[in-house]
């Protein structure tokens, strides 16, 4: 053992030893203060467990680990979930982030009158950890092609990315 992990073991055995004895000097002066000899009994069960309890507190109490390893070890796994904490929240992020997009192109769509299809969006992070949107893409019925340009310009203008525009043959059965 290091000499600061033996002063630190020392510590605690001194500490232990104070309590025992404080423990017993109370128990001691509790008892000569009880007026009642028919509780005399039922106190000195009392103290005597109270003592015994003071007596055995290191072993019900495990010492602590001054073990440098496992320190570190505790603090790379603390690391690793910080770390998948934060993976896991910019995941989330950039999934809300495309999810919102995808929203408000469907309700400018509606707004436009352009129903069906299908909006896919490019959302990723950029370099500075921050949010980057390339592009949206739309799967839109063939009826609306006579539309494309009116649609890309308004849904450009009102996101603010590129977008662009393919087209799905209509199911005639449907």
């Amino acid at each position: 053992m290091k000499r600061w992990e033996e002063e630190c073991v020392l510590e605690a055995i001194r500490q232990w030893a104070f309590g025992v004895c404080a423990a017993a000097v109370a128990c001691a002066l509790a008892q000569l203060m009880l007026p009642n000899a028919g509780m005399q009994r039922v106190f000195n069960i009392t103290c005597s467990v109270f003592f015994l309890c003071c007596l055995l507190s290191p072993v019900a109490f495990a010492p602590i680990s001054l073990d440098l390893a496992a320190q570190e070890e505790i603090q790379g796994q603390v690391e690793e979930r910080a770390r998948r904490l934060e993976d896991s929240l910019e995941a989330d992020t950039l999934r809300m982030a495309e999810t919102n997009l995808r929203q408000t192109a469907r309700q400018k769509l509606d707004q436009l009158g352009v129903e069906g299809g299908k909006i896919s969006v490019d959302v990723h992070e950029d370099a500075d950890n921050g949010i980057s949107i390339s592009g949206c893409e739309l799967l839109l019925p063939e009826s609306y092609t006579a539309r494309q340009q009116e649609i890309q310009t308004t849904l450009e203008g009102y996101l603010g990315v590129p977008v662009r525009i393919g087209w799905e043959k209509e199911d005639v059965y449907g």
